[in-house]
């Protein structure tokens, strides 16, 4: 089969080549790829902003069908629509793994960094954690399962969001306006922000559902918050960009004791003003990936059609042209850029 490995750091470090088809142990799934999602992650990867355990087959947002099973699978039937979470190994005695919080286990290792992922033909899944699609979803939109179960995570299980809060959503990537879509089911009033560049995609986040947007650098960001939220400022802000300076905004437009999520990821060390959080009580916390029960949130909202992703797929690009789609993602052309390994 072909398979996107990220053989080394440097230039050149990120391959197509042949693989096996993986062999499954009596606990796995043999899934074929129907469609591999671009992460952030995966472009940090590529780029040796994140760890990977190297030669490793990249990618961790995917959905399939399944080929085979293993004999101790119950559950599971060949032909099953099918998605995965991220942690393809987890010691299952730790106390994180104890407490269902399998992406803390000190021993985790994750597909597409430290496990073979899912850019590739075949992938081998513990179905332990995995989980069969709704046939009211489609494929290619269960490919979003992940990154969707990341949103969750931030604004269901970690936030505090209640309905009639000012929330403000910075960057309106596929993250961010998923993040703005869950919040506004929610209950929230929610602002989206982004930059100049990012007239189209703040056009979309109010088609999905915001209640405002703003243009960092040719608004008045503090005058439009104090205008918004009756002079309170926001009450739970989300940083979806991943850059400093959203971060700081963030911070600026969080009224004192609100609550601050991080969601994206930066890649690197970052400057940021914890005086002012300490002084104002501002309220820190992190949401990271997605655990069991935010795919299974995900899940049941994707069903039920609360969420609406088909505008969030950008383009669908065959695996053996990921140099273009991975070009594409990074330089942030539209939302989710899908491989297809079949």
């Amino acid at each position: 089969m072909k398979a996107l490995y990220k053989f080394h750091p440097g230039q050149g470090g990120v391959q197509l080549r042949d693989a096996p088809i993986p062999q499954i142990s009596d606990g796995e799934l043999l899934i074929k790829v129907a469609y591999a999602g671009i992460c952030g992650t995966d472009l940090h990867i590529a780029q040796d902003e994140y760890h990977a355990d190297m030669p490793v087959i990249m990618g961790h947002e995917f959905s399939g069908i399944i080929e085979k099973i293993g004999k101790d699978v119950r559950g599971f039937s060949i032909g099953d629509k099918i998605v995965a979470m991220t942690p393809g190994y987890v010691c299952g005695m730790c106390r994180y793994c104890r407490a269902g919080l399998l992406l803390q286990c000190p021993e985790r290792k994750s597909i597409g960094s430290g496990l073979n992922g899912a850019m590739a033909e075949y992938i081998a899944v513990n179905a332990d954690r995995s989980y069969l699609v709704d046939s009211r979803i489609s494929l290619r939109e269960a490919a979003l399962t992940e990154p969707i179960g990341c949103c969750v995570r931030s604004v269901i299980e970690i936030s505090r969001v209640s309905p009639g809060d000012f929330v403000y959503v910075s960057g309106p990537g596929s993250i961010g306006q998923i993040v703005a879509q869950l919040a506004v089911i929610s209950g929230a009033h929610v602002t989206v922000g982004g930059t100049p560049l990012d007239r189209d995609r703040l056009a979309l986040a109010k088609k999905l559902g915001a209640n405002e947007t703003v243009i960092i650098g040719e608004e008045d960001a503090f005058e439009y918050t104090r205008a918004t939220t009756c002079g309170e400022m926001f009450d739970v802000v989300f940083e979806c960009a991943g850059a400093e300076q959203s971060a700081d905004m963030c911070l600026k437009l969080l009224r004192k004791c609100g609550q601050y999520v991080q969601v994206g990821l930066f890649g690197k060390a970052i400057r940021f003003d914890m005086d002012r959080a300490l002084i104002d009580q501002k309220h820190i916390v992190n949401s990271f990936a997605a655990e069991r029960t935010s795919f299974e949130r995900a899940l049941r909202l994707m069903a039920s059609g609360k969420l609406r992703l088909s505008e969030l797929i950008s383009k669908e690009v065959p695996l053996a042209a990921w140099e273009s789609a991975f070009e594409s993602a990074s330089k942030k052309e539209g939302y989710k850029v899908l491989l297809t390994p079949n």
